[in-house]
């Protein structure tokens, strides 16, 4: 349901023609919903329960905004509803919301960004409907404002109002389906829209800004990882990095000041973007032996999202290769997908590393992962990103399982 707390009641100028929104979304009573409280403040909306009718509609009716709704078991309908804007050249807003992990969002998002649609930051259910309200009357028609500019979101804002916080993906074990290790991931909790994923906040930030965000995020993750400890397990943290700040940031000296002085640290991963290796490669190989000996290493990120060069592989030492989402989801029902995913698990393997499926949504996709002897999996299928206490209440859940085990067996 959407979230309808109380809101200033917004309205079109008067004697200009009401705000079109188009909404796709499979859940009728979700649709009844969005479309009567935006119907209140003068919006018209255009229901649609799957892309079909959506895109026999488009060719005839430009809306303002597009919401479109991504299912982790539908997601092909994101997709079709994504192409239809694009072979159009829909020139409006278009809004991707679900109930699930941003990260699978941030996926799609990229797709529609990389078909030139004006996409704006992913949101997730339970909608705002003020913020929702914001979204399409706040966007004039044809005006090509940007998202960060209708959000008024910056990096270095954020920053400096200590707005940043971090979640933590759990990441598993696909053979002991044991949660060995959690991916740190940064969010700006926005006053009025919630927490807000990368694609707004980093787009225009300087390099200073991801500087010191790569900085907060690596301290953050050695702490996080001290505190795992403290609990009795020893979960292997990651971040997402840029080459760029990886190169420029003194890591080998943060992580002396911040890891944990036990001999049980499983270390800490740095995740960079497969293109951005590829770019970066002799100036990645010079740093990796000072990053292994201080208990860092790198895994390669996104793999399979563009054209992949086996020859980095050789060059650079890296723990894991991470399967871009785009080839794990619908993995099952796609003999490509499932065979790029196999293919690159042998590559991992090959090299005397690991693999990592990101974007597990269904167990059909896990099975298939799981037969081509993937080794770790993330996605909405084990959870969301969550609080550092929610993990907390996971490890907890383990141990308690785990003790429940050993007592039976006595």
């Amino acid at each position: 349901m959407l979230d309808t707390r109380p809101a200033a009641r917004l309205n079109p100028e008067p004697g200009s023609s009401a705000p079109l929104c188009f909404l796709i979304d499979e859940d009728f009573a979700f649709r009844q919903d969005f479309a009567k409280e935006l119907r209140r403040s003068g919006i018209d909306v255009v229901e649609f329960s799957n892309s079909y009718r959506f895109i026999d509609t488009i060719e005839n009716q430009r809306p303002d905004t597009a919401f479109i709704n991504v299912s982790s078991a539908a997601a092909h309908e994101c997709v079709r509803a994504l192409f239809a804007l694009k072979e159009c050249r829909y020139g409006g807003a278009v809004q991707l919301f679900g109930n699930c992990d941003l990260k699978m969002l941030d996926s799609f998002n990229t797709v529609g960004r990389d078909w030139s649609l004006s996409m704006l930051p992913p949101m997730t259910k339970p909608l705002k409907i003020a913020a929702v309200r914001r979204i399409i009357l706040d966007r004039k028609p044809g005006a090509g404002a940007t998202a960060a500019a209708s959000l008024d979101v910056s990096l270095g804002d954020a920053l400096a109002k200590n707005l940043v916080k971090f979640l933590y993906h759990p990441k598993f074990d696909l053979k002991t389906n044991l949660m060995l290790g959690v991916e740190v991931l940064a969010r700006v909790a926005h006053p009025e829209f919630g927490l807000i994923a990368p694609d707004l906040f980093l787009s225009g930030a300087d390099e200073d800004d991801l500087l010191n965000l790569a900085r907060l995020a690596l301290v953050r993750a050695l702490k996080a990882s001290a505190h795992f400890l403290e609990l009795g397990i020893a979960l292997e943290a990651a971040i997402n990095i840029g080459a760029d700040e990886l190169l420029r940031l003194p890591i080998c000296d943060l992580v002396m000041m911040h890891r944990p002085e036990r001999g049980d640290w499983p270390g800490l991963i740095l995740e960079v973007p497969e293109r951005q290796v590829i770019n970066k490669i002799d100036h990645l190989k010079a740093r990796a032996p000072s990053l292994r000996q201080a208990g860092v290493s790198i895994a390669i990120d996104n793999v399979g999202r563009g054209s992949s060069r086996l020859g980095i592989l050789n060059q650079l030492p890296f723990s894991e290769l991470k399967i871009d989402p785009s080839l794990v989801k619908g993995g099952a029902a796609s003999g490509g997908n499932a065979n790029m995913c196999k293919t690159i698990i042998q590559m991992a393997h090959n090299f005397g590393g690991r693999a990592t499926a990101v974007g597990i949504s269904t167990e059909a996709d896990l099975r298939t992962l799981s037969g081509s002897d993937c080794d770790f999996g993330q996605g909405f299928l084990f959870g969301k990103p969550m609080t550092i206490e929610q993990i907390d209440g996971l490890i907890a859940n383990f141990k308690g399982q785990a003790g429940e085990s050993s007592s039976t067996g006595q």
